[in-house]
């Protein structure tokens, strides 16, 4: 039986997924700008949960540690 919980992100800014995946703010909208039309666009400024959790499904895990450094 497996009992680990299952991962949950955080909502995020765009800047912050950028920092989380090490490139500059304008390469990461190149990057998310296409999954659009499935996820959606952000809520206002911060991606929703489940939008995140789709963004790191397609574009790959990311460490949230890069986040809080900075």
């Amino acid at each position: 039986m497996n009992n680990q919980l299952p991962f949950y992100y955080p909502p995020l800014t765009r800047t912050q997924l950028a920092r989380a995946y090490g490139v500059d703010l304008r390469t990461f909208n190149k990057w998310v700008k296409p999954l659009y039309r499935t996820i959606g666009k952000p809520n206002g400024r911060l991606f929703t949960p489940m939008q995140v959790n789709q963004i790191a499904q397609r574009l790959g895990r990311f460490d949230l540690k890069k986040i809080q450094q900075q």
